[in-house]
């Protein structure tokens, strides 16, 4: 009877040391996953997209002095030409009334905290002449700018270490609008600024220009 007795306190002994054992493997593991998931989530944190979100034309700037509202005086400041009146071929003075304050013209990088979908696509909103022959009679006809229009773009950009760069251009914008040489730089976490050549129609010279234009973009914080 007493060695019976000896032989179930051996056996439960065992399954005890068993069993601790079992219990500091599963610790273990359980530690190794939480780790793991910290690890994880201090990369995701660091991989937050700062860049997203909507921006305001701050200047632009021409490496050229160019006459854009046919006023008769040539400038490099690119953004006050186009927010100048335009006067027209026949004296006309129009008010376009583009406004770099205004929402409709910010510059968007998406994704946007709304949107389900993580595509990172920089539409510039960038505001460009439209240029129309006005028929005259006699087979003459004269230039016109008919507004000022936006480049709307579908840029997939890239974060880099304290830049961004332009991925792809799905939809040939680059092309379709005639951009050539084109640059984008992170200045900040709230500005970046974009450099290309680009044609212009310089009324002064009544002819079509290529200049090199220089754009700065600021972020809109949120209220």
């Amino acid at each position: 009877m007493n060695k019976l007795f000896k032989l179930y306190r051996k056996n439960v002994i065992y399954r005890l040391i068993k069993m601790k054992n079992c219990l500091t493997i599963v610790g273990l593991f359980s530690l190794t996953i939480l780790v793991v998931v910290s690890c994880s989530k201090s990369e995701d944190e660091t991989n937050v997209n700062d860049f997203s979100g909507f921006y305001k034309i701050q200047s632009i700037s021409s490496s050229l002095p160019i006459d854009l509202n046919n006023d008769g005086f040539k400038t490099n400041d690119y953004l006050q030409e186009v927010k100048s009146n335009y006067t027209s071929y026949n004296g006309e003075i129009i008010n376009y009334g583009y406004d770099n304050e205004l929402a409709h013209n910010f510059a968007e990088a998406r994704p946007l905290p709304y949107q389900s979908n993580n595509a990172k696509i920089l539409d510039l909103r960038f505001p460009v002449q439209r240029i129309d022959s006005i028929f005259q009679g006699n087979n003459n006809f004269v230039k016109m700018n008919m507004e000022y229009e936006k480049l709307i773009t579908g840029f997939i950009y890239k974060l880099t270490t304290n830049n961004i760069e332009i991925e792809s251009d799905p939809f040939n914008h680059f092309e379709y609008y005639n951009i050539n040489n084109f640059e984008i730089n992170r200045l900040s976490k709230e500005v970046f600024e974009i450099n290309f050549d680009f044609h212009v129609y310089d009324f002064s010279d009544n002819e079509w220009t290529e200049t090199r234009l220089k754009a700065k973009y600021i972020k809109i914080t949120e209220e």
